[in-house]
């Protein structure tokens, strides 16, 4: 998922939040000039969140997938205020079915405000890479793909499917995800031009797969580099365990061998499977992933910073590693940003004392301790009604506050769901 997407709101609407926020509000705290109490959602005959990007004019765009027993792309707008943008599809919000089981897992905004969507469409016969553009009032666009804003990819493989999305400065267009025969898994990307077509000086094709070990692996979240190259994030398995992988790609595609062990790193977190789901780039070019250690069956959050060159940076957490354990259940982070002070947000699926999932939103300091100045112990637990509700993806305004999307389950059914925080 690459999520470091930050965009500015306008200028009158953040002096007029700063002017009138509640002398007693503290970081950690649910902004309660969003949606009267901090929390909104969209979808209400179900869907799930899985990305957030702010755009130019302080919208909120999340993307996902209604539920049902064909599921559908689903694209959700907020205002800044966290109302459904009317300028969106009318009400705010837009699926589009692209013929078959159709699943989003991220999106990234162009600079003329076009949202691109990227997840897998299942069908009975294969999976495929699928990629979506939508114009900035919600209607398909129609100058993508073969002209109805629909882009698939194969890479000669049963099952593929993308789980990240980034937009060049160019308008080059990167999606990363897997590609399998069943049994075996590696790690794929397809890269576009900015209509949609296959950039062949991307590998030999405008796809490259990558095999990091024998048996299953996938790229979870993709982050650009200045400069062109791009890191994938995800896991790989050794001896059939999943553990934490981080890779850096060259401009054409090709592993940078000067990152890592020949251009990818893979790190045992815990004694049993690690996964990571989520990245983020420091200023400094150390990267922290972030997903679940699983040991003696019960999953942790996790969290791993690497240096520029992809190995273990041991100034976090001692050894580069810092695991959260919470309860018995499973847990589990999904994504990171980090603030302009350093600080690192990392939000996932949390329980506390019940077994019920909330949305958990961590802060953590630059060594990897979490930040007791956040709502007092490091963490925050927000709860969307009676159900479980899972956090996704984080994204930062400009003016410090945190949006937090993923799925929240309000009288039994799970809609998209958006949280904002105040932070300093």
């Amino acid at each position: 998922m690459s999520r470091r997407r930050i965009a500015a709101l306008p200028f009158t609407l953040a002096l007029v939040a700063l002017l009138t926020a509640p002398a007693h509000a503290g970081p950690g705290q649910l902004d309660k000039f969003f949606s009267n109490d901090g929390r909104a959602t969209a979808f209400a005959n179900g869907a799930n969140g899985y990305a957030v990007a702010i755009d130019a004019k302080g919208r909120i765009v999340v993307a996902g997938s209604t539920q049902g027993v064909h599921p559908d792309f689903a694209v959700a707008r907020f205002l800044p205020n966290g109302s459904p943008d009317t300028g969106f599809s009318k009400d705010g919000r837009v699926s589009t079915n692209l013929g078959g089981s159709d699943y989003a897992f991220d999106l990234a905004l162009q600079e003329d405000g076009k949202i691109v969507v990227a997840g897998e469409r299942d069908t009975s016969s294969k999976n495929s890479f699928a990629i979506v553009r939508y114009l900035p009032k919600g209607g398909l666009d129609t100058g993508f793909g073969g002209g109805d804003g629909i882009v698939l990819t194969d890479f000669g493989k049963r099952y593929q499917g993308a789980n990240a999305v980034v937009v060049y400065p160019n308008g080059n267009i990167a999606a990363g995800g897997f590609a399998s025969n069943g049994s075996t898994g590696r790690w794929a990307i397809a890269r576009y031009g900015p209509r949609g077509v296959l950039d062949k000086t991307w590998g030999k094709d405008g796809r490259v797969t990558v095999d990091l070990s024998s048996s299953d692996e996938s790229i979870r979240d993709l982050l650009f580099v200045p400069g062109g190259k791009l890191i994938g994030v995800g896991y790989a398995e050794s001896g059939l365990t999943p553990r934490f992988a981080v890779a850096q790609f060259r401009p054409k595609g090709t592993l940078d061998p000067n990152f890592g062990n020949k251009g990818f790193n893979m790190t045992d977190v815990s004694k049993g499977s690690d996964i990571g789901y989520g990245g983020a780039l420091q200023p400094d070019g150390k990267i922290v992933v972030v997903g679940y250690a699983n040991d003696n069956g019960r999953a942790d959050w996790a969290l791993v910073r690497y240096g520029p060159k992809g190995r273990l940076d041991k100034t976090f957490g001692g050894d580069g590693k810092v695991v959260t354990k919470l309860t018995k259940q499973y847990d589990f982070a999904s994504a990171v940003a980090i603030q302009a002070n350093g600080r690192l947000i990392v939000v996932g699926r949390a329980t506390r004392a019940d077994t019920t999932d909330d949305f958990g939103v961590f802060r953590y300091k630059p060594g990897g301790a979490l930040d007791q100045s956040w709502s007092g112990n490091g963490k925050v637990f927000t709860d969307f009604g009676s159900g479980n509700d899972t956090a996704r993806d984080v994204a930062i305004q400009e003016n410090g506050k945190i949006v937090v999307a993923g799925d929240g389950q309000v009288e039994g059914t799970h809609r998209v769901a958006v949280a904002r925080y105040l932070a300093t």
